[in-house]
């Protein structure tokens, strides 16, 4: 039975195309956590292999399926990301400099990152808290998860994104 359930959770993360965690499997699978944690177990050594483009990865403490980053520059052509360049680029900024206040983005982006910050919100990715006359962004739950940080809290994506940044300015 045990190739069945490795079958089943790795289905489960394919179709679920975000990130699950192993309750979510449980409640429609006939299998226990600890099965299901050692199919995880499986399919991450299986998939760390360099001959596959896909990559099974544990985001707080939830799990999905991804293209491994190597490989998602040209795949995204074919299959863009629901968010605009615009709000692409503001997240980054959310990420890195959190918390940041709406009123200093705009002053390092310009008026257009107020349509950024708009789709991030509506998405979920970020959250927006009046501060005095401006508005307080930081980042989500859900964003960590969207963009497949392996990361808990705030800080943790800050410094992922400080991190992200060093390998490129390394590589120039």
């Amino acid at each position: 039975m045990s190739g069945d359930s490795d079958r089943f959770v790795e289905a489960a993360l394919f179709m679920a195309g975000k990130p699950i965690a192993v309750s979510e499997i449980q409640t429609v699978a006939d299998l226990d956590a600890r099965t299901i944690r050692s199919s995880l177990n499986k399919l991450e050594e299986k998939y760390s292999k360099d001959s596959t483009a896909i990559e099974i990865i544990k985001t707080g403490s939830k799990y999905c399926m991804q293209v491994k980053e190597v490989y998602r520059p040209k795949a995204e052509k074919v299959s863009p990301p629901d968010l605009s360049k615009e709000a692409l680029k503001v997240a980054s900024l959310i990420g890195y400099y959190q918390p940041i206040l709406q009123s200093k983005l705009s002053a390092l982006v310009g008026p257009t990152v107020y349509d950024g910050v708009k789709e991030l919100v509506d998405h979920g990715l970020v959250r927006a808290k009046p501060r005095s006359r401006s508005v307080e962004l930081t980042t989500t739950t859900k964003f960590i998860e969207y963009f497949g940080i392996e990361a808990r809290s705030r800080n943790e994506v800050k410094a992922w994104f400080k991190q992200k940044l060093k390998g490129v300015a390394g590589k120039g």
